[in-house]
């Protein structure tokens, strides 16, 4: 597949407790956020894998749906904690497995290459990039 191809039905994620996802297909865009977490609260009765099992039936619906040919992701190396580094790996090892199933390619891409790609700048700001967006 030419993934320089326009037309491509391409899913975009930012993999978190909160995904951020885009879809674009013949240049129509639909977009938004899925938040994943669990309580806040250390007594919390809700299963630590909750949100994995969340995650797993939400992509599964995106696939289902929209029918992407390709999905590209943020390849997040550095974490600001090691909940976020549990979570990235979880959703990322489901997202993988579930575009293998599908025989849907996967490209992930360093925050910076994006940044970069965006703005002109690998170290731009979250400001600069919702203004770029």
């Amino acid at each position: 597949m030419n993934h320089t191809n326009t037309q491509a039905k391409i899913l975009s994620l930012d993999l978190a407790t909160t995904t951020g996802w885009a879809f674009i297909a013949n240049g129509v865009v639909d977009h938004g956020a899925q938040s994943f977490k669990l309580g806040t609260k250390k007594a919390d009765p809700k299963h630590a894998g909750l949100p994995f099992a969340q995650f797993d039936h939400w992509i599964i619906n995106r696939i289902h749906d929209y029918k992407p040919e390709l999905i590209v992701y943020e390849e997040v190396r550095r974490w600001m904690s090691s909940s976020a580094a549990w979570a990235f790996c979880g959703f990322r090892s489901i997202m993988l497995m579930h575009a293998a199933q599908n025989g849907i390619t996967c490209i992930g891409y360093s925050p910076t290459t994006i940044k970069k790609f965006a703005t002109g700048s690998g170290a731009a700001n979250k400001n600069k990039m919702i203004e770029t967006a």
